[in-house]
């Protein structure tokens, strides 16, 4: 009876371990798409759980919209993923592909965001210079005959 049960667990763990070459797709999306196609779903799924109200007012479905942009379907897309998947290597590389070209974007947007901001320090910092220079100026408005005297600063300040 032990003899059977080894004999029975070496063939399972044989059936494991048995190298099956798995064949492409026909429809089978290039490497370089496939890049594109799953940094596009990791950044959707992300504004979902920040901003989800917002993507679904801009776009009424994420996905869709993904597969219309790339001009795909949920099958083509399932079938090559299913394929990449298997083959670990090949895998393993789409998504090196994907994590450097989402740190790339992360550091555009980024330096964007700076640039934003000095310019928003630049308008704060004109704004604060134009009510130091309206601290020189007054209005006096004399009683008896209404005349509006306004006096200014005859140099602007820079």
């Amino acid at each position: 009876m032990r003899i059977l049960f080894y004999l029975v667990i070496s063939l399972q763990m044989y059936s494991c371990f048995e190298n099956v070459t798995y064949e492409k797709p026909e429809n089978l999306i290039p490497k370089d798409k496939m890049v594109e196609i799953l940094s596009e779903f990791i950044i959707i799924n992300s504004a979902k759980g920040s901003n989800k109200k917002v993507i679904e007012n801009q776009i009424i479905d994420p996905v869709n919209f993904v597969f219309n942009k790339y001009s795909i379907d949920k099958e083509q897309f399932e079938s090559s993923n299913s394929y990449y998947s298997r083959n670990v290597e090949i895998y393993s590389s789409i998504y090196d592909s994907v994590k450097f070209k989402l740190e790339e974007r992360k550091k555009k947007i980024e330096s964007e965001i700076i640039k934003r901001k000095k310019i928003t320090d630049s308008i704060r910092n004109k704004d604060r210079k134009r009510l130091e220079r309206n601290k020189f100026i007054s209005k006096k408005i004399f009683p008896g005959n209404k005349i509006d005297t306004t006096f200014q600063k005859t140099r602007e300040l820079k």
